[in-house]
């Protein structure tokens, strides 16, 4: 990998992990603490929906900006919403800012309130990966990164919203809905690995957005809301630099690595997902500001895995 690619992935990296945080700092210059409730932001660019990252709402660190390339999510078995499938989760969220109380943070962002009282629903878009075109991508973890469609992987498994509709916002624009994510396989099980989308998200009265990436980690082994916790703190400690790996202890003598899921994080990230200039830019400035300010603190900044 040459310098400028290099370059140009670490910012591809800050900017969809802590893009939201990094614009504050650059312009407020303060310090960070961890996020307690991020979800994907929804905004009216223009009449089109535009996709964003909505940090730590409601706290002390609250952060929006339009910086979405991709998002993270780790499936588990056992999730019980009103049409059960073999895996399911419903992280992270989709959140609109009310048209009175986020007026400031919607003029920040050069974006308005989405329409009140209009549908809010999630559809998938056909992308490509390394020529091959499909709706559903892939990868088992093992061995050299290799997206496959899911019609040649494992003909059969399916992803769906549930609901397709999953929300409405109220009379201001605002909304905070979670679909339930679902990997499915009528005839058997999905297998263990990493799965991909590029889906759209419609607003009524609204040009759908532009279709952003949607990772899923799934494994037979993460059967609990616990389990995810863990799983979930193994891939912060590697993201981090605590830690060497991503080894989850599941008790019983059985353990699992799950860096290979930020291997595939990394390369949808260098090969897929395409920063804008402007949110590259940003990103560039944040870093500037990020280590001017570790070194005068001891607290450095807490990023939300699952959520964005």
């Amino acid at each position: 990998m040459n310098a400028r690619l290099a370059f140009a992935t670490e910012i591809s990296r800050l900017s969809r992990r802590f893009g939201a945080l990094l614009s504050l700092l650059a312009i407020a210059g303060q310090t960070s603490s961890a996020f307690a409730h991020s979800d994907a932001l929804l905004v009216n660019v223009g009449g089109q929906v535009v996709v964003g990252t909505a940090e730590d709402i409601d706290g002390p660190d609250e952060a929006f900006a339009l910086d979405a390339g991709l998002f993270e999510s780790i499936l588990r078995a056992g999730f019980a919403p009103p049409t059960p499938a073999d895996y399911e989760g419903n992280e992270p969220g989709f959140f609109g800012l009310h048209a009175v109380s986020g007026a400031d943070d919607l003029a920040a962002l050069g974006a308005t309130a989405l329409p009140g009282n209009a549908a809010v629903s999630g559809s998938l878009t056909t992308f490509e990966v390394n020529g091959a075109l499909d709706s559903l991508f892939f990868w088992s973890g093992v061995g050299a990164i290799d997206f496959q469609p899911i019609s040649i992987a494992h003909s059969g498994v399916a992803f769906a919203f549930q609901p397709a509709a999953f929300g409405a916002t109220g009379p201001n624009g605002d909304v905070d809905d979670h679909p339930i994510y679902q990997i499915n396989d009528p005839a058997g099980t999905p297998a263990n690995g990493v799965y991909l989308i590029a889906p759209q998200i419609g607003v009524a009265g609204l040009t759908a957005s532009k279709p952003f990436y949607m990772a899923f980690l799934v494994d037979e082994l993460i059967q609990s809301e616990d389990e995810l916790e863990l799983v979930e703190a193994a891939l912060e400690g590697l993201e981090e630099g605590t830690t060497l790996d991503a080894l989850v202890d599941f008790g019983g003598g059985v353990t699992k690595d799950f860096a290979f899921y930020e291997q595939g994080v990394e390369w949808i990230e260098t090969n897929l997902v395409v920063p804008e200039p402007g949110s590259a830019a940003l990103a560039a400035i944040g870093v500037a500001s990020l280590a001017m300010l570790r070194c005068r603190s001891t607290s450095a900044p807490v990023s939300a895995r699952g959520s964005v």
